[in-house]
């Protein structure tokens, strides 16, 4: 069922689970698809494109490891980097660009890593029908509600009666101020960020909120997208053994935004999953954004709102391999220009905007199919 993928997911981002005795595992996935996506602006007015790639989720590759220490007590490292099966190249600017941390985990204690990786709103990805592929809760915000950043530090707790906890910190490492940055080459535009999460988690349900801040490299928080605060409120249910139900709802702040551009957003969705049958999974999900009074530029979002309207399948070929089929439609209101796909804020180029999203008050349609193993 669809909990497998989550699993795998969350092996893959956090420390949870268990570990055997001193091992050290190469490990990563590779995807690939084709892309249908229509309305696009351009310098002739709109078109539509095909486009290979891996839209359910980056191919990635690591390795992971794991050290008894004694008395309940292990040493853990974690490497992640990203690459585009299309074309080879190398994902994010960095070789670990997805995460390269160390850390210690207690049975009693919990567990805290240093390094980079996923920062504390990543947990987003349980609460999203879509598991922040390509079309999915990441759609509006460019993927801020799944952030990975550098200079980490990030503690989560056991599970205390249902409770867990978590918070993380991410330094700027500038001599200009403490929220200032940059964190370093890639991640040029970024300062300090940190988060806290609280959950009540059952068997057959789940609760979770959350609070993250990320500043630019001058400690400002003046961008809904890139740069702001963020506080989601999510929830998923086991409604029986065949279908949950998950939904989420984040609210965005960015204070330090010039006069006239819009500094507050709202983002709400709902959706459901069902086993059609043991190999094969069927989801749908509707998403909504809503931004606040402000002027629409080249990288900002002004005021407006997009709805988009989501269905998809996956079909278990194995337990490491499965095919995915995705279609999506987006509705923007009249100033509004999002895109069924992840893209930068705002109109960006005046004559051939930002590569993938419509003219302004323009609907979109996208659709990708492709296959994902496991390794």
């Amino acid at each position: 069922m669809k909990r497998k993928y989550l699993a795998a997911l969350l092996a893959m981002g956090l420390a949870g689970g268990a570990y055997a005795q001193s091992n050290v595992t190469l490990w990563g996935r590779v995807g690939g698809g084709v892309e249908y996506l229509s309305n696009i602006k351009t310098a002739n007015g709109s078109g539509s494109k095909l486009a290979e790639g891996s839209q359910w989720g980056t191919s990635i590759w690591g390795m992971k490891g794991t050290e008894e220490l004694g008395g309940g007590n292990q040493a853990l490292f974690y490497l992640e980097g990203a690459f585009a099966s299309d074309t080879g190249n190398q994902g994010g600017g960095k070789l670990f660009q997805r995460g390269a941390w160390v850390g210690l985990k207690n049975n009693d204690y919990g567990f805290l890593r240093l390094g980079q990786g996923n920062t504390i709103n990543n947990y987003i990805w349980r609460f999203d029908p879509f598991l922040l592929e390509d079309y999915s809760a990441s759609t509006f915000t460019n993927y801020r509600n799944g952030s990975k950043l550098a200079n980490g530090i990030r503690y989560e707790s056991p599970n205390f009666g249902g409770f867990e906890f978590g918070a993380q910190l991410n330094l700027g490492e500038s001599p200009n101020g403490f929220r200032n940055g940059p964190q370093d080459s890639v991640l040029s535009n970024i300062g300090m960020a940190y988060g806290v999460s609280v959950a009540y988690v059952q068997p057959t349900w789940e609760v979770r909120a959350l609070y993250d801040e990320v500043n630019n490299q001058n400690g400002k928080l003046d961008n809904l997208f890139i740069a702001s605060r963020e506080f989601f409120l999510g929830a998923k249910v086991q409604i029986t053994p065949r279908l949950l139900s998950q939904s989420g709802w984040a609210h965005y702040t960015a204070p330090d935004t010039a006069p006239g551009l819009s500094r507050v957003a709202n983002h709400f969705w709902t959706g459901l999953t069902y086993d059609v049958t043991p190999r094969l999974h069927a989801q749908g999900a509707v998403y909504y954004m809503k931004v606040g009074q402000g002027q629409w530029t080249a990288d900002h979002d002004g005021a407006g709102h997009g709805l988009m309207l989501n269905l998809g399948a996956m079909y278990d070929l194995s337990k490491r391999t499965f095919l995915y089929a995705t279609v999506a439609h987006m509705k923007n209101s009249a100033n509004a220009n999002f895109s069924v796909r992840p893209t930068a804020p705002g109109y960006g180029d005046p004559v051939n905007g930002n590569g993938a999203s419509p003219a302004p008050g323009r609907s979109q349609t996208g659709a990708y199919a492709g296959i994902m193993h496991n390794f």
